[in-house]
């Protein structure tokens, strides 16, 4: 809403106006003692009264139309093609959302553009190389992003024990460091993070990555437990960040295992930009279920198959001019935030 008004706005702009009669001048005190009020203005007062009724009149019905006309933007977009799909539309106005999630879907452009695979990666290699971004610098932002979003969607006084306990299973590239830096926000939000990283590169970034986590008593798994009840019964919420956009190929040991199991949870799970063993374009084949995704960037073709109740956009680093270029028609972030609720 904006601010009110000043009274100039309602009232005629003058001299210092009468308080027995708003919106008439006061007059030149009368030489003599006279009249206060010459016989010619005396005849003109009731003709102004009606003029000021008639302009209040007219104040009321321009603001009885801006009221229909905010309204009218409270209407449903159509579907078109690129926007999310029916199960999850969007709308033009900010509106609550029935399953929580602490937060209204946003203002959302039914145009912004879902990524293939190839658009992805070349988005990714200009931030990088005609940017100048590191991926340290990139990891950083996309991670908090995650742990922004996990708050949104499942804020800790939200979750039936404090600290809530949260596995994160780490893949062995990017979407992984995503995740270690996703665990160390959740644990400065309020959470107690447990990381699961079976696969560890062998480079300096990612030795930084568990270091910072270590050194703030995040705990990490020898093994993950094998059955999903053991995961239901030790911790609420699961982040998946094993595999990105630049995945391909089947999926290997343990991390077939590790799907397998996460495809029995009935506590939620959060994925990081990809649900891992999707297609990036095609999406699901039958593998697991996140309710909540997190797209990194701008979304990925696979997310037109998401049906989870939460879904967010991460990664406020887009330069307008590289958004431009590939037309990404990202939606506006709110004030300050650094996640926006598409659905």
């Amino acid at each position: 809403m904006g601010r009110p008004r000043p009274r100039s706005y309602y009232y005629p702009r003058g001299p210092q106006q009468s308080a027995g009669a708003p919106g008439v001048r006061s007059p030149a005190p009368a030489r003599g003692g006279g009249a206060s009020l010459r016989p010619h203005l005396q005849g003109a007062l009731p003709a102004l009264r009606m003029r000021r009724a008639s302009f209040m009149s007219a104040l009321r019905a321009l603001l009885g139309l801006g009221l229909l006309a905010a309204g009218s933007r409270l209407r449903r977009v159509p579907g078109r093609a690129g926007a999310c799909p029916a199960g999850s539309a969007w709308w033009e106005a900010r509106r609550p959302h029935s399953g929580g999630g602490g937060e209204p879907a946003g203002m959302a452009s039914p145009a912004v553009k879902y990524l293939s695979q190839e658009e992805a990666q070349a988005v990714d290699e200009e931030l990088f190389n005609e940017y100048q971004f590191s991926v340290d610098q990139l990891m950083e932002l996309a991670g908090l992003s995650c742990a922004t979003a996990i708050a949104k969607a499942y804020p800790p006084t939200s979750m039936s024990r404090s600290p809530p306990a949260v596995l994160v299973i780490c893949g062995p590239g990017n979407n992984g460091g995503d995740g270690l830096v996703c665990a160390r926000h959740l644990k400065l939000f309020g959470y107690q993070p447990t990381i699961y990283y079976p696969k560890r590169p062998n480079k300096p970034l990612f030795t930084a990555l568990v270091t910072q986590c270590q050194k703030m008593d995040i705990p990490f798994l020898g093994e993950m437990p094998p059955e999903p009840m053991l995961i239901d019964e030790l911790y609420e919420l699961v982040v998946d960040a094993i595999f990105g956009f630049s995945f391909k190929g089947d999926v290997r040991e343990p991390f077939r295992t590790i799907l397998s199991v996460l495809d029995g949870l009935t506590v939620p799970i959060a994925s990081i930009d990809i649900p891992s063993g999707w297609d990036v374009e095609k999406g699901n084949s039958g593998g697991i279920q996140p309710d909540l995704l997190i797209s990194l960037t701008a979304p990925k073709k696979s997310a037109t198959q998401f049906t989870g109740r939460y879904h967010y956009l991460g990664g406020r680093f887009v330069p307008p001019a590289l958004e431009k270029k590939y037309q990404l028609n990202l939606p506006p972030y709110p004030d300050t935030e650094c996640v926006y609720r598409l659905q």
